[in-house]
């Protein structure tokens, strides 16, 4: 039972820390425009102490403007990873996403003036989620333009989304229902800045999501401009003598709490360039250092890394915590005055201060002084981290660096752009040119009588070009596998109307794994046989490791219900995956099919006996054994020494077109014992 539990609860630890890490690259993605945003309100502040008033209030609009996009754009890119992440349609998951946020937010009332953008970065983080696990519930089907199934696969999706949005209009009538409830819980839960008790949880929560990577004052915006508005109230009071300063106030978390930023980062940035001896480190600490002095940290809290870094969020949490304790004391107590100005929180530290108590020196010096704590607490988890081992260093940075997690985002987006160029090929070979089938026999060496012939799918373009099966890899990646499969067998059955039933025995058919596993692939194909009056006896199915290693509980029946209408099922590539002889024997084959690559091996002895070995499993698993890929006398006589009667290869023929395969079956056949070029 410990056991269990154990393996349970590892296996949560890392489904946590995923998503931990997925909230991190998130936040990652939306770093520019929370950079560009302070660095817009510290120019127009600049541009408004020059006296040019006109600019400095462009940039404060625009300013405003990527604070109101904010929720908006967290929702976007949170959809974006979340569907790469779950390979799951990007486009698609994000309109689904957009629906549900909208709908909830307009039945919230959270729709923001003039631009009614929804303005709740909670509601950002959770309909993307609740988005992911509808559609892992009810998966999307793939659409791919100019397919066979477009139609069919079009309705299914307007069916699916039709369920979502009443989903989400139903989750948006009984919202506001359930609002004066949710209000109340989160009122519990939200922590009061402007008690002792209530202002510690609040700074512990802002740390808590600076420690993943989220900037907690955009996140818990609604409760800071509650803090702003109680602050302003407090001060106008004071100046008319009515009410003494608070104690905690807005002026007072920006000045003592955000000192470099969240978690006080300038001691951190002070204690790397007084005490460390890493040249990476120091040369990361002063190209922060310009942006620290404006308390934006993102730099050294991304480069560093902070995020995910044990030693370093631990002082990343605690030294506001005990600033706060310190300079809540010292106000208390009497020992410096109480802050009677709202400073901008881009003012750097000291000056900070000192305007903060109106132009009194206290505000500075006890700046001053948590700065020195600070860089004291620091200090031991620091060095902790720059002298940790070198292996262990080089898998923190591998695993939790922006260069990594940058990586992780360009690979998801070369990944969407070979998706793109995939469908672009697909939806113009749907379009223009034609498919072909080229036919390759299967040849007997001792039995005389009609030839199997397996069925190779060709494109010729419209220039008249023909292309062997590299485009297979297209519709691998869009998952349209089936919708060549359905192509394939229309065209081959096509075909086989126009071949003597008496001058073939039977032919061989790819199918791929994604098809086979449909639980209507059988009444399809049934559907196929009977339009085109085809005997199932003359077909072959051939499918490959890739489906026999999955082991879907379909494959079983799926195998018996072709059988029961006299198709032969066969193994394809056998040797050039990994599937084991307990697979193969758990499975009812006719015929397996060794993959070429084996018999390329056996230029060496080691080759040689693995290649006899295998060429006896028709003994044991009770089918025909074919040699794939053989184009030399010497490969011939090998295999038909290991006792293969059945082998395929250009020694024998080449794949052709069915108007040279009609020409040839109208030939006399050659004696099925002699090879081309044998005496």
């Amino acid at each position: 039972m410990f056991t269990v539990n154990h393996a349970l609860l590892q296996k949560s630890y890392r489904a946590f820390q995923t998503y931990l890490q997925d909230i991190s690259a998130i936040a990652l993605l939306l770093l520019p425009m929370t950079l560009t945003n302070a660095m817009t309100v510290l120019l127009g502040q600049g541009l408004a102490r020059a006296e040019f008033d006109t600019l400095a209030g462009v940039l404060f609009r625009l300013s405003d403007l990527l604070i109101n996009l904010y929720p908006l754009a967290l929702s976007v890119v949170t959809s974006y990873y979340l569907a790469q992440r779950s390979a799951l349609n990007a486009g698609l998951f994000l309109v689904y996403n957009l629906v549900l946020f909208y709908a909830l937010s307009s039945a919230l009332g959270l729709l923001a003036a003039p631009l009614y953008l929804p303005h709740s970065p909670l509601l950002a983080l959770l309909c993307p989620l609740l988005t992911l696990i509808y559609n892992r519930c009810h998966g999307v089907p793939s659409l791919v333009p100019q397919s066979l199934e477009f139609a069919a696969v079009l309705s299914r999706q307007v069916r699916h989304f039709f369920c979502f949005a009443m989903l989400c209009l139903v989750l948006s009538l009984s919202s506001p229902a359930l609002l004066p409830w949710l209000a109340s819980l989160l009122e519990a839960l939200t922590p009061d800045p402007l008690v002792l008790w209530g202002g510690l949880g609040y700074q512990l929560t802002l740390g808590l999501l600076g420690a993943i990577g989220i900037n907690g004052h955009n996140f818990l915006l609604p409760l800071k401009q509650q803090l702003f508005h109680s602050t302003a109230q407090n001060l106008q009071a004071w100046q008319a003598g009515e009410a003494p300063l608070n104690v905690l106030s807005q002026g007072f978390y920006d000045a003592f709490m955000s000192m470099g930023g969240s978690g006080n980062s300038i001691c951190l940035l002070l204690c790397i360039l007084i005490f460390s001896r890493n040249r990476h480190h120091r040369l990361l600490a002063l190209a922060a250092s310009p942006m620290v002095l404006f308390n934006i940290n993102e730099v050294l809290l991304f480069g560093l890394p902070v995020i995910f870094n044990p030693l370093l969020i631990i002082p990343f949490i605690l030294v506001p915590l005990v600033c706060f304790v310190i300079a809540y004391g010292a106000i208390a107590w009497g020992l410096v005055p109480p802050v009677a100005a709202i400073v901008d929180w881009m003012t750097p530290p000291l000056l900070s201060g000192y305007l903060a108590m109106n132009d009194r020196p206290e505000g500075a010096l006890l700046q001053l002084l948590l700065m020195v704590v600070g860089v004291l607490l620091y200090r031991p988890f620091y060095h902790a981290y720059a002298g940790q081992e070198p292996a262990l260093a080089d898998e923190q940075v591998e695993r939790l660096t922006l260069t990594q997690l940058l990586h992780e985002i360009k690979q998801a987006a070369r990944h969407n752009r070979r998706l793109a160029q995939a469908q672009r090929r697909v939806r113009r070979m749907m379009h223009t040119g034609q498919w072909e089938v080229h036919y390759q026999r299967q040849h007997a060496t001792q039995r005389p009588g009609p030839s199997s012939y397996e069925a190779l799918i060709r494109y010729r373009d419209a220039d008249g070009s023909l292309h062997g099966p590299g485009f297979i890899a297209d519709f691998q990646c869009l998952n349209a596998m089936p919708l060549l499969d359905q192509l394939v067998l229309q065209q081959v059955f096509s075909d086989m109307q126009q071949l003597p039933a008496t001058q073939f025995a039977r032919i061989g058919i790819n199918i791929s794994a994604m098809s086979i596993q449909q639980a209507d692939f059988v009444p399809q194909l049934d559907t196929l046989l009977e339009r085109y009056q085809i005997p199932g006896h003359q077909l072959e199915i051939e499918i490959t490791e890739e489906t026999l290693l999955e082991d879907h509980a379909t494959l079983l029946p799926t195998m018996a219900q072709l059988k029961q209408r006299g198709i032969q099922v066969a193994l394809d590539d056998f040797g050039a995956g990994f599937a084991s002889f307990p697979h193969l024997m758990k499975y009812p084959f006719d015929k397996v099919k060794l993959d070429r690559s084996l018999l390329l091996d056996c230029k060496q002895q080691k080759g040689r006996q693995l290649y006899r070995l295998l060429s006896q499993i028709g003994n044991l698993a009770d089918c025909q054994v074919l040699a794939e890929g053989v184009e030399t006398q010497e490969e011939l006589h090998f295999v038909r020494a290991c006792g293969i009667e059945l082998v395929q290869g250009y020694l024998f023929a080449r794949p052709v077109p069915l108007g040279e395969l009609l020409t040839q079956l109208a030939k006399p056949a050659a004696p099925a014992e002699q090879a081309p070029g044998s005496a």
